[in-house]
């Protein structure tokens, strides 16, 4: 498990990276919508981790209960 520090961090690096993303959709590339491009790819890698962390939590129940 991961103490509350360590999900902090993550949530500020999180927010931090979409923070970068927009800005620079903006300012540097001006297309907004490239924005919404990159945070839907990060979007689906972090589902797809929280999907293999929950399948990870529901072998190791069922493990410790045998």
């Amino acid at each position: 498990m991961v103490n509350d520090e360590g999900r902090h961090l993550v949530a500020i690096l999180v927010v931090g990276g979409i923070v970068l993303t927009f800005a620079y959709s903006l300012f540097v590339a001006g297309m907004p919508l490239l924005w919404l491009n990159l945070v839907s790819v990060l979007l689906v890698f972090y589902l797809l981790w929280r999907f293999v962390r929950a399948h990870e939590r529901i072998a190791d129940a069922l493990e410790q209960r045998e």
